[in-house]
C-alpha cells in the first residue's frame, strides 16, 4: 500500500470534517486516510474499521491519485437509462403541461403505460411501463391524489362583488338581531379522527350496518353569540323556514331579523321567498360570497361540534347521536366569535 503524509494542519482540519460528516461512507473512507497516514497496517486498518482489505487498498490508491476528491462517491455503474435526456425532458413536458385529451388519447389522466406508448408515437421510442416509471422517480413525480381547488376568485369581477357582499355583511353586524346561518350534517357513520392507541395496535371503531343521516340549520346572534337551531331528515327550503319561525318567534322584540346566509339553493327557493314576502319584510336575507366558509363564523361552531360529537362516537341510534350534539351545543352557550380576517382587510384600501 502506497505511504500518506499529511500535514498537522489538514489532519486537523479533516478530523473536524470527518466528525461533522453525516454520510457513512464519507466518513469511513476519511477514517481510512487518517488511520493510513498513522502507518497503520491495511489488515490493522480493517480489523479496526469492519471493511475489507480490498476497500482499504481502493480507499488509499484514489487519494494519492485524486486527493481530497477521493472522498466523494464515485459515479454508479450500470446500464445508460433507455430514456435518454431529451426522452426524459418530454415526459416532464408531459406530465405538467399536457393532458392526454391534447394528444389525441380518450384517457383524463397520463399512466406509465399511456406515457410509453406516446413516447413510441412520437419518438419511436420503445419502452416498457417500468422504464417510465423509473424516469418518473428519477425527475421526482410520485403518484399521489391530486388536491381539489375551487374556481379562481381573483378576478376584478369577482373581488368587486365579494367585496360588496362583505361590506354590506359588515354593516348588518352592527344591527340588533343580526344572525349568521349555516347548516352542517350527522351522520350515524362516525367521521374518523384522531385518538390515542398503543403503538402497534390500531384501534377499531364500530361502523353501523346502515347509515343514518339528520341535518342541523343553526343561527348564531352575532352579539349575545346564543346559538339557536332546528333539526330535520333534509337540507330543503322545509328546514330553513322552520329556524326562521323559530328565530322569529323567539325575538319578538326586534322589528327586524337580519340573516347572514350562504349560496345554497334552500335560501333563494319560492317557499323561502313566500314566506319572506309574507312576513313584509320584517326578515331580511344578506348573500355571502361564494366560496367563501371563512366569511361565515358559524363554521366555527360545527367544527367544534364535530370534533367533540361526530369524530370517533359511539351512538348507535341517530336519536342518541342527535341528543349528544343539542346537549354540547346547549353546554357550550354562549359562542364567543369574533369575525374572521377577510372581514378584517375590508379596512385596507381596496385593490
Amino acid at each position: 500500500m502506497q505511504s500518506i503524509a499529511i500535514a498537522s494542519s489538514e489532519r486537523k482540519s479533516l478530523i473536524q470534517k470527518m466528525k461533522r460528516e453525516r454520510r457513512p461512507s464519507r466518513r469511513l473512507r476519511m477514517h481510512i486516510v487518517l488511520l493510513a497516514s498513522d502507518g497503520r497496517s491495511p489488515t490493522e486498518i480493517a480489523r479496526v474499521l469492519f471493511c475489507s482489505r480490498t476497500t482499504v487498498y481502493t480507499v488509499v490508491t484514489r487519494f494519492v491519485r485524486e486527493g481530497p476528491a477521493a472522498f466523494g462517491d464515485s459515479k454508479k455503474r450500470g446500464l445508460t437509462p433507455s430514456v435518454g435526456a431529451s426522452g426524459a425532458e418530454y415526459i416532464e413536458r408531459l406530465v405538467e403541461e399536457g393532458s392526454p385529451t391534447e394528444h389525441g388519447w380518450l384517457r383524463s389522466r397520463w399512466s406509465c403505460k399511456l406515457l410509453a406508448a406516446e413516447l413510441f408515437k412520437q419518438r419511436t421510442t420503445a419502452t416498457s411501463r417500468e422504464t417510465v416509471r423509473r424516469a418518473l422517480h428519477r425527475l421526482g413525480f410520485r403518484w399521489r391524489r391530486p388536491r381539489p381547488v375551487p374556481p379562481e376568485k381573483d378576478c376584478a369581477d369577482r373581488q368587486q362583488q365579494k367585496r360588496a357582499r362583505l361590506e354590506g355583511v359588515l354593516s348588518m353586524a352592527e344591527k340588533a338581531g343580526a344572525f349568521f346561518q349555516d347548516e352542517t350534517k350527522l351522520e350515524t357513520n362516525p367521521r374518523v379522527g384522531f385518538c390515542w392507541m398503543r403503538r402497534g395496535r390500531q384501534r377499531r371503531l364500530p361502523t353501523p350496518g346502515t347509515n343514518r343521516k339528520v341535518w342541523i340549520s343553526g343561527a348564531l346572534n352575532f352579539s349575545t353569540g346564543r346559538f339557536h337551531w332546528v333539526t330535520g331528515e333534509r337540507k330543503n327550503a322545509e328546514l330553513f323556514v322552520r329556524l326562521l319561525d323559530k328565530l322569529r318567534r323567539t325575538y319578538r322584540c326586534h322589528r327586524q331579523l337580519h340573516l347572514a346566509v350562504d349560496n345554497d339553493g334552500s335560501h333563494t327557493s319560492k317557499r323561502t321567498e313566500r314566506y319572506l314576502e309574507d312576513r313584509r319584510g320584517r326578515i331580511r336575507l344578506h348573500p355571502l360570497p361564494s366560496w367563501s366558509p371563512e366569511s361565515n363564523p358559524v363554521e366555527l361552531v360545527w367544527w367544534s361540534l364535530h370534533e367533540a360529537v361526530s369524530r370517533n362516537h359511539n351512538c348507535k341510534d341517530l336519536s342518541d347521536l342527535v341528543e349528544f350534539a343539542e346537549a354540547y351545543l346547549r353546554e357550550r352557550q354562549p359562542f364567543r366569535l369574533e369575525l374572521g380576517e377577510v372581514y378584517d382587510q375590508l379596512q385596507r384600501s381596496a385593490p
